[in-house]
């Protein structure tokens, strides 16, 4: 039993109901017309070209090569799903894949193996960024689908252009375990960005130099994006273990390694988020910690002020009863006698604070 996971994203449609709905429905946010690009490869040969959503998908695939089916926007439900027909995929995970519940799984049918999870990046403006991806693995075929457009597949269509780490040489589990590691990839990357920017804040609350920005806000927002990325790694990596087993001998047995091995990857990814998470509570405590210390010292000037003044203050009141009889009242040096002794407290004062090294 495929167990299903969901991280909501930043906006998401809303309908009563919506699994019970006869009709497909894309429930992300994203609204990205779909295009295919069809890469096709060998040991000695390579090619690329557009394909449109209306052709026979399957009758392109050529018997000797790697076909890679690069698939960009769903939120045409009709086409991904005649799609996802095409290569035997069933109705009930085409409603996962438009769901925008950001659900993890990974099924394997007697023919092919459907791998549904999301990615994760930084955007320009700094923010984490999830989006719907999907894999469908078959007899000399690959395809991915990805809810926006994105670069992150781009390293691995390089690589087969170039013929770099062997994946001209491989089948097309070599090329899923390629493509499933670009998105490890970028996991990393946003897990490490994520901590370069703790890192910033961290230096900043030490220098006390965040008088323009809003810590807890910031604490708040990195709290959220630890808690995105665990429900995306820690979901796929319960669910990878489906994909291991191998029951369709999809993945070759000479490649079961290379899939064993990103299973370790996603295990240090979970050990670097929880270090990340450890690292957001720490900033929390120093954030308020600082606030704490900034109350300490306002009460300790407070308290230097007032320790100063209230001899002061006694004498004041002392001299401002109304007896009849107040000798220095009437004396013509009382009025200059009082200042003296006034600054001769503040200064005995003042000597003593600082030699207890109060200020």
């Amino acid at each position: 039993m495929s167990k299903r996971t969901s991280t909501s994203p930043r906006v998401r449609k809303h309908l009563d109901n919506a699994h019970l709905l006869e009709n497909l429905v894309y429930m992300g946010e994203e609204n990205v017309s779909t295009s295919i690009e069809l890469i096709q490869y060998d040991k000695t040969q390579i090619s690329e070209r557009a394909v449109r959503p209306d052709e026979k998908l399957k009758e392109l695939i050529k018997p000797d090569c790697v076909n890679w089916f690069r698939i960009t926007g769903i939120s045409d439900a009709g086409t991904t799903y005649n799609i996802c027909k095409a290569f035997g995929i069933p109705r009930f995970d085409v409603k996962d894949l438009l769901s925008g519940y950001r659900v993890t799984k990974v099924i394997t049918h007697d023919t092919n193996t459907f791998i549904l999870m999301s990615g994760a990046y930084i955007s320009e403006d700094k923010e984490l960024i999830i989006y719907q991806n999907a894999f469908i693995l078959g007899d000399n075929y690959v395809v991915s689908f990805q809810e926006r457009p994105s670069t992150i597949f781009n390293d691995a269509k390089d690589a087969i252009k170039e013929g770099r780490v062997m994946i001209r040489e491989k089948d097309e589990d070599y090329l899923l375990y390629i493509l499933l590691n670009c998105l490890h990839s970028s996991f990393n990357d946003a897990i490490i960005k994520l901590n370069n920017r703790l890192n910033e804040m961290e230096d900043r609350l030490i220098d006390d130099d965040t008088e323009n920005i809003n810590v807890m806000r910031f604490i708040s927002r990195r709290k959220k994006d630890a808690s995105s990325l665990r429900r995306i790694i820690a979901p796929l990596r319960e669910e990878y273990i489906n994909l291991l087993h191998n029951t369709n001998k999809l993945i070759k047995p000479e490649n079961i390694m290379y899939f064993e091995d990103f299973d370790d990857r996603l295990r240090t990814s979970l050990d670097d988020l929880l270090a990340f998470r450890e690292s957001v509570s720490s900033l929390s405590d120093l954030y308020f910690n600082n606030n704490n210390l900034r109350l300490n010292n306002v009460i300790k000037k407070l308290t230097i002020v007032s320790t100063i003044f209230i001899p002061l203050t006694f004498m004041v009141g002392v001299w401002g009863m109304n007896f009849d009889y107040m000798p220095e009242l009437r004396w013509a040096h009382g009025y200059l006698f009082a200042w003296g002794i006034m600054l001769l407290i503040v200064i005995l004062a003042v000597f003593y604070l600082k030699r207890k090294r109060w200020f």
